[in-house]
């Protein structure tokens, strides 16, 4: 079956589209992103203004990495996250 396209389709109002479920997830997810980039961008305002910022180790860190010297040590890292973790949780205990 050919289509013609010489002949002009009717116009639908929007108002009057039924919304699919895609078009709404559409919507909501967007919606979400908002949220989301929104708590992320205040939870940064947050942390730039506690936590400490040494520019010059940043600058020191990124020519190791441009170099190829910086080395990451898997271990260390873990025994600190689970250090912090222990922190964290003993903290939260309620006293005895």
């Amino acid at each position: 079956m050919k289509i013609d396209s010489s002949i002009p389709s009717p116009a639908v109002p929007s108002k009057a589209r039924p919304q699919t479920a895609a078009s709404t997830a559409g919507t909501a997810s967007a919606a979400s992103d908002a949220s989301v980039a929104t708590h992320l961008q205040q939870a940064g305002a947050l942390a730039s203004a506690t936590a400490p910022f040494d520019s010059k180790r940043v600058a020191e860190i990124r020519q190791a990495i441009a170099e190829g010297r910086f080395r990451i040590d898997a271990h260390k890292i873990a025994d600190r996250l689970i250090d912090g973790v222990r922190e964290l949780l003993g903290k939260n205990r309620p006293p005895a």
